[in-house]
């Protein structure tokens, strides 16, 4: 599922305010970087890839798994975020399961996440408690 051209961050200034001034949670896969964003009505979602990562090839990919977990997960955002995703290395030759499990769990850490979209399958989307510092 793509991600709606609303929910993007897109330009530079923005992906600069959330690395200078919003909160950085880092794992061994990924960094988020959130920022709250005042006067929006729902959160957006960015990536940064490098070049480090590999070939456009590689970079789409980590681009294309990002984007498709920034979207099962938006619907779960507790406040109107900025949310900037920059993968590590380790990222490329992650799969998508540990990718996404990363992600929710920084999510957490940040404190944005009400509750766990329904996996694949599964009717109904389980609380989670508060993330522990």
């Amino acid at each position: 599922m793509p991600l709606p051209r609303a929910q993007r961050v897109r330009r530079t200034a923005e992906f600069a305010d959330v690395r200078a001034k919003g909160s950085t949670q880092s794992g061994r896969l990924l960094l988020l970087a959130v920022l709250e964003a005042d006067g929006e009505s729902q959160a957006r979602f960015g990536f940064t890839i490098t070049k480090r990562l590999g070939n456009a090839v590689v970079r789409n990919k980590v681009r294309r798994r990002l984007a498709s977990i920034a979207a099962e997960f938006a619907p779960a955002m507790q406040k109107a975020v900025l949310v900037i995703s920059i993968p590590r290395y380790p990222a490329v030759k992650a799969e998508f399961a540990a990718l996404r499990a990363e992600w929710q769990k920084l999510a957490r850490r940040a404190g944005l996440l009400l509750s766990v979209p329904p996996a694949s399958g599964s009717g109904a989307s389980t609380i989670l408690p508060p993330a522990s510092p």
